[in-house]
């Protein structure tokens, strides 16, 4: 079967579905051969009369039942006729490389996130905001010590083969993630927090925890799994595309290896059958390609690399954005004693003299996010305002002055007691993007009379070594990648805006009897940052929690145990021909399929 003949039998057979992976990785070579051939992608929206009307997801609290409507003294109106919804049309979304596997609790690049998501539910999901909602579950309700949660499901849920989802599959799915090694991932460590789960109906889940636990929230969103066909299975040994039921907005129809994953409408999706009639995720490793081929139509959404930003900008008849990486970089002090950092004051006035919105601008070309905290840009938790857009070189002049660091006549580098203030930074030789930045802070830094020394170096060898005792730098350019389903990928499926495992106290290292990989490799102690912190892990409250996160970001940029730098953005360009019935879809979040029962095509 040809390329060409192969799409058309996309467009043309109803049932079937293609599915989408955006690893933004080149692979070599790889020939998208039904895009060559110019082919194109018949996808028309068929509006059709439906009585759903989804709406957003429930708070994560019990709603009360609204007032009983009082008695008119005339006749009631007649109900208003229902606006038929524009239900129908086909999405095809770039896969960057093929899925041989998938494990839908674990994925490992951006497609496998993003399909995973289309095939699957959880208890909990993550709205636009990386806020937990309710996804399977109806509500949920703590007891006062936070250490019990009880979730209500929603009523009538299915699997994608008609079999009824009820609580006994939520068990099964925690006692089988719970028994699989954590050392992989940090997702299984956290739901080690659960000591027992029970389920006393059919429709009613309670977990029994160590502790209070807020960011356990998040890590629900993972994927429920079917009981009745996995029982008894090793699911840490199987591929799921051999077994691939769910309850997510879209099923499987079919899968063509190194081709396309083709995914079809569930109408007993939890919140409603969604609008669209099948999602096509095409392998298109070629950026070039892929671009082209949203250009003509053929592909309606792709993530693309920040070369190509210029050239979708010019494309016609695309919607442009770029969603923040879960990741960052930062530049680290060594705040132990012995070297220089400890001292605040000059950690205060080299973050005065470093210009973080002019460094990212010139480092990034473009495509970096200044920030001012560790919450990913956008979400719930970015709290803190970003970073100044200029430097103040005045201020941190009077900051060393006040520290007793002065200029000896006719030098550059400030002296006190004797000690020349100099220092290193140590930052991976094979990033220029990061030797650039580490250069533009030294340069700021000799501008009010610091000594910076940077020193670029090989990861393997010499930079891993300083994130583990003894510690040996000054200055360290550094970045974390915040994944919490594998380490190697930065997904955004569970995110969770706890910073506890970096800067508190209790994550430093104790010596050589300590064999934790602990991440607070700074050597930051706060007990202020602490308490602070400890509250804001047991707030199940979202607005009580958010103010407790905003008083440990404000902690953190009042000490200085880092400077935050920058978050990357990887862009997304869309075909102006797609919508959802909550408006434009917002590309600058990496959740922009939340909602996608929701998005249609304009006729």
């Amino acid at each position: 079967m040809t390329g060409e003949h192969f799409l058309r039998m996309l467009c043309s057979d109803p049932a079937a579905k293609m599915d989408y992976n955006a690893s933004m990785s080149l692979l070599p070579t790889r020939t998208i051969f039904w895009f060559s051939v110019g082919i194109t992608l018949l996808i028309g929206a068929i509006l059709a009369g439906c009585s759903f009307a989804a709406g957003p997801a429930p708070a994560a609290v019990r709603t009360p039942a609204p007032p009983a409507a009082t008695a008119a003294p005339s006749p009631a109106p007649a109900p208003p006729t229902s606006t038929p919804l524009p239900r129908g049309g086909n999405l095809s979304i770039r896969l960057a490389e093929d899925l041989p596997d998938l494990r839908p609790w674990q994925p490992r690049s951006r497609g496998e996130e993003q399909v995973t998501a289309m095939l699957y539910s959880g208890l909990m999901r993550l709205d636009e905001r990386l806020r937990p909602v309710p996804d399977l579950a109806e509500y949920w309700d703590t007891t006062p010590d936070g250490r019990t949660i009880t979730f209500t499901l929603r009523s009538g849920l299915t699997w994608h083969d008609g079999a009824p989802l009820d609580s006994g599959d939520v068990l099964f799915t925690l006692e089988q993630l719970r028994t699989l090694p954590v050392t992989s991932t940090a997702l299984l460590a956290d739901l080690r927090t659960i000591e027992a789960v029970t389920t006393p109906t059919s429709g009613t889940i309670v977990l029994q925890l160590n502790g209070r636990y807020a960011p356990l929230l998040s890590a629900l969103a993972v994927p429920v799994l079917p009981r009745h066909i996995l029982a008894g299975r090793d699911i840490g040994a199987l591929n799921f595309w051999d077994l691939p039921v769910g309850s997510g907005p879209f099923k499987l129809e079919e899968r063509r290896p190194g081709q396309a994953i083709i995914l079809s409408r569930f109408d007993g999706f939890a919140r409603g059958a969604p609008l669209l009639d099948r999602v096509a995720f095409v392998v298109a490793p070629d950026p070039g390609v892929a671009l082209k081929a949203l250009g003509d139509g053929e592909l309606q959404l792709a993530e693309l690399p920040w070369g190509l930003q210029s050239d979708a900008a010019a494309a016609p008849g695309l919607q442009l954005g770029a969603y923040p990486e879960n990741g960052y970089y930062f530049l680290g002090f060594n705040l132990r004693e012995g070297h220089p950092f400890a001292d605040l004051a000059l950690r205060q006035a080299l973050a005065k003299a470093v210009d973080v919105p002019r460094l990212v601008e010139a480092a990034t070309k473009g495509q970096g996010i200044p920030i001012s905290s560790s919450a990913l840009p956008g979400s719930w938790a970015d709290l803190t305002p970003p970073p100044a857009d200029s430097a103040d070189l005045d201020g941190a002049r009077d900051i060393l002055d006040a520290a007793g660091w002065t200029l000896p006549p006719g030098a550059t580098i400030r002296q006190r007691d004797g000690i020349t203030l100099t220092a290193s930074l140590f930052v991976r030789g094979d990033d220029e993007r990061r030797v650039a930045a580490a250069r533009r802070i030294a340069d700021a830094a000799a501008s009010v009379g610091f000594q910076i020394d940077v020193e670029p170096a090989d990861f393997a060898t010499v930079i891993l070594a300083k994130y583990a005792t003894p510690y040996s730098f000054d200055l360290l350019l550094g970045s974390w990648s915040n994944g919490m389903a594998d380490p190697a990928f930065a997904d955004s499926s569970y995110y969770d805006p706890d910073d506890f495992a970096l800067f508190h106290s209790s994550q430093l290292n104790q010596g050589e009897a300590d064999t934790r990989a602990t991440r607070n490799v700074v050597g930051f102690a706060d007990s202020a940052y602490d308490n602070q912190a400890q509250a804001a892990r047991q707030l199940y409250n979202q607005d009580e929690r958010a103010a407790a996160i905003s008083q440990t970001q404000a902690r953190v940029a009042e000490q200085l145990p880092y400077i935050f730098l920058w978050d990357d953005r990887l862009p997304v360009a869309l075909s102006a021909t797609v919508t959802t019935l909550d408006g434009p879809v917002s590309l600058s979040s990496p959740r922009y399929l939340w909602n996608i029962e929701r998005w249609h095509l304009l006729k």
